[in-house]
């Protein structure tokens, strides 16, 4: 997918907070590899917030790297020890299951995604957790699915709804942001995974992450470090709003 980074650099440029740190600016990172790349996004300029790794506790680097973790519960494995690991970590806010509509991720059925949340997620609601909906694609079968999961998981606690979206052009990803603001009404958004950005202006988009902090892959356009763990002309504009 090509991106268009001078138009990306504009948007970030007349949307994103001036103030130290973004408090909706996050990042989605996972790499082992190499883990100090991290560190850029620690500098006195940065104004990254929160960041994540669809894992339930952050790696010792992770942990350590001064911004806020927000754990995921990725799938239906270890769910049974993720609100202790949560507490354990002192989270604020967890993220539900991650792209559950999809057959290539962690493909759970409405009802059943229901049902264990009820049992093992719900429960960190009582210790002022925030909790974040399973996070659903902009696929077709992204917002059916989060209707059925709502309509059957009555009485659970859903403190915003997380999206992915991936697609070319800001003129459909933002009218994306709306379908699914207009469907759930009631719900803060996070867009947690996407490729383009114009998310600080509206006050229902409570938080957002880049996909991703990753080093430069083959012909890739969306990663903001280059092969050598710096940040690239993009990933300046989202971490230090150059």
């Amino acid at each position: 997918m090509q991106i268009h980074l001078t138009l990306y650099f504009l948007v970030l440029s007349i949307f994103s907070c001036l103030a130290a740190k973004n408090p909706k600016r996050g990042l989605a990172f996972a790499d082992g590899a190499n883990p100090n790349d991290i560190k850029v996004a620690n500098t006195s300029s940065s104004i990254i917030s929160w960041h994540y790794d669809w894992a339930q506790s952050p790696p010792n680097y992770l942990a350590q790297s001064q911004i806020t973790y927000i754990p995921m519960q990725w799938g239906t494995n270890g769910i049974e020890s993720f609100a202790a690991k949560a507490k354990a970590s002192g989270a604020k806010t967890i993220l539900g299951f991650n792209e559950p509509d999809f057959q290539s991720q962690s493909n759970i059925d409405p009802v059943r995604a229901a049902q264990l949340w009820k049992q093992y997620i719900q429960p960190l609601s009582a210790s002022g957790i925030r909790l974040g909906a399973p996070a659903i694609t902009n696929a077709p079968s992204g917002r059916p699915w989060m209707a059925s999961f709502l309509s059957t998981c009555t009485g659970c606690t859903i403190d915003f709804i997380p999206f992915h979206w991936y697609g070319e052009g800001l003129g459909n990803f933002y009218d994306y942001i709306w379908q699914v603001h207009g469907q759930f009404p009631q719900y803060p958004l996070w867009i947690t995974e996407f490729a383009s950005t114009s998310s600080d202006d509206a006050d229902w988009i409570q938080g957002y992450a880049w996909f991703g902090f990753f080093r430069k892959e083959g012909t890739s356009h969306y990663n903001l470090l280059e092969t050598n763990g710096q940040l690239n002309a993009l990933g300046k504009a989202y971490v230090n709003n150059a």
